[in-house]
């Protein structure tokens, strides 16, 4: 019996007693902001210069009071340091926070002559023509002939490539639509200016307003002298 109560007694002691276990937490890997991320940008004690926005495909945000910052890179953390010195220029020990809202997944981008460009929602499936559709079609000046895709494509090393795909947007609105490429997700649509686009647009925004003037003030002159 002696034994019998020895041995509820030393489990009574250890069921009493409190378990200690190491906690091996599993680092989480590092997270470096890409473009299509949506970050949160909290600044304090300035509040009025906090804001949401959205990397672009340059890599780049836009910060109230600073102006173009490249993101895209850095992690959360770096970012938050460049920003708190940047701030430090304007504001009295600022405290800058960066989250990342929502990750760049599932978006494409279109960027060039389009005329509103940036990221889309991707779809399984998508083509270049639904993208132009959602960009509201190219600019005047676009050289749809030539638009190109920048695709990332994971080798089965796990390293990334990229990939430079050619795209003929003036055939698919031609009903060429065997020319209607299958998009990926991540990819970066650009579409380019055509090559005598610049010296046409400069003409027609500089030269014709003042020579439709000129002839009309002519006209005007004219008329004037027959009255």
């Amino acid at each position: 019996m002696k034994i019998i109560s020895l041995a509820l007694s030393i489990l009574t002691f250890f069921s009493s007693t409190p378990v200690f276990s190491l906690d091996l937490k599993v680092p989480e890997k590092e997270y470096f902001i890409e473009s299509g991320d949506i970050i949160n940008v909290d600044v304090l004690p300035a509040e009025e210069f906090s804001k949401e926005v959205t990397v672009q495909p340059d890599g780049t945000i836009d910060i109230p009071l600073i102006g173009s910052v490249r993101a895209r890179g850095l992690k959360a953390e770096d970012l938050e340091k460049m920003l708190t010195a940047k701030f430090s220029k304007y504001v009295a020990s600022p405290s800058v926070t960066v989250n990342v809202r929502k990750f760049s997944s599932n978006k494409v981008a279109v960027i060039g002559q389009i005329n509103s460009p940036g990221y889309y929602e991707y779809r399984e499936g998508m083509r270049l023509l639904d993208l132009i559709a959602q960009a509201a079609g190219p600019q005047d000046y676009a050289r749809g002939a030539k638009v190109r895709i920048y695709r990332r494509v994971p080798g089965p090393d796990g390293k990334i490539t990229e990939e430079v795909l050619k795209a003929d947007m003036e055939a698919v609105f031609a009903g060429k639509m065997d020319k209607n490429v299958v998009l990926m997700n991540g990819d970066i649509v650009y579409v380019p200016r055509k090559p005598y686009s610049s010296a046409a647009k400069w003409i027609t925004d500089n030269f014709v307003p003042w020579a439709t003037l000129f002839t009309f003030a002519i006209t005007a002159s004219i008329v004037s002298r027959k009255n």
